[in-house]
């Protein structure tokens, strides 16, 4: 049930529950959450989908310097909301010890361009020394949704993102994307279903296991590149595809491998 009407005098009451591990404040009207970074420091998940008036700088505590806020959390869900890009982009570069991060249907959501000269925020100098190659930091992100996220239009993310435990992204319904290019050594699951503009595709992830390609419009020379370079493919869903015209049984006469083909 959504609480719509829950505010600042109801999250006052979290400290009645010093050990709160997951938090759902879904669909309610809140713009602030000082509270709750104030009170649930065993807070592992939380769930803000469709909060539609939180300000761009609300989010900020996760990744201060200083004191970061629910030093636990690990699952953030923001699907549906309202913050501006640079809020997201910020977010995704600085809270690098999320593991859970859904961003579906987020209007502002624009192009995840993780490779050099991408992330504006990711060029920063770092006062450490550290060279070009060793800058951006190890991320611990796992799954990553971005379903239905209307102004992503071309997505990379290159080894130097360091996204070496990201096992599963889905894309799928961005109609507007056009582009793929991801080198993640531990991706296994990969859901481009519905990316009805997407033609180029480019991906070398050694472990992925299942990629749906449903209504996209790739051919497929460059069906024949993915599977040289994802060689554990065993799910493969090319339906509705109108560049690809090789019935299911050419398909699997090309690729023995694959287990499964629709």
């Amino acid at each position: 049930m959504s609480c719509t009407s829950v505010g600042l005098d109801g999250l006052l009451s979290l400290h009645l529950l010093p050990n709160l591990t997951c938090l759902d404040l879904s669909y309610t009207f809140l713009d602030n959450l000082l509270p709750v970074f104030e009170t649930c420091s065993h807070l592992k998940v939380l769930k803000l989908q469709a909060c539609k008036y939180l300000a761009d700088s609300s989010l900020k505590p996760l990744y201060n310097e200083v004191a970061r806020a629910l030093p636990a959390l690990y699952e953030l869900d923001l699907s549906y909301g309202t913050l501006s890009w640079s809020a997201i982009e910020e977010l995704l570069a600085c809270c690098t010890h999320l593991t859970h991060v859904n961003l579906s249907g987020c209007v502002n959501m624009h192009d995840l361009d993780w490779g050099f000269g991408g992330n504006k925020i990711l060029e920063q100098p770092r006062p450490d020394g550290l060279s070009d190659e060793n800058k951006q930091p190890h991320r611990l992100l796992q799954y990553l949704d971005c379903v239905g996220c209307p102004n992503i239009k071309k997505v990379a993310i290159p080894p130097t993102a360091q996204c070496h435990y990201l096992s599963s992204l889905n894309l799928s319904l961005s109609t507007n994307l056009k582009e793929i290019d991801v080198a993640c050594c531990n991706l296994r699951i990969l859901n481009l279903s519905n990316c009805i503009s997407l033609e180029t595709l480019k991906l070398d992830c050694p472990r992925l296991t299942s990629l749906s390609l449903l209504s996209c419009n790739i051919d497929e020379e460059a069906l024949e590149a993915v599977m040289l370079c994802c060689s554990m493919l065993e799910t493969l869903d090319v339906r509705c595809c109108p560049k690809i015209r090789m019935s299911v049984e050419q398909l699997h006469a090309a690729y023995p491998s694959l287990k499964r083909i629709y």
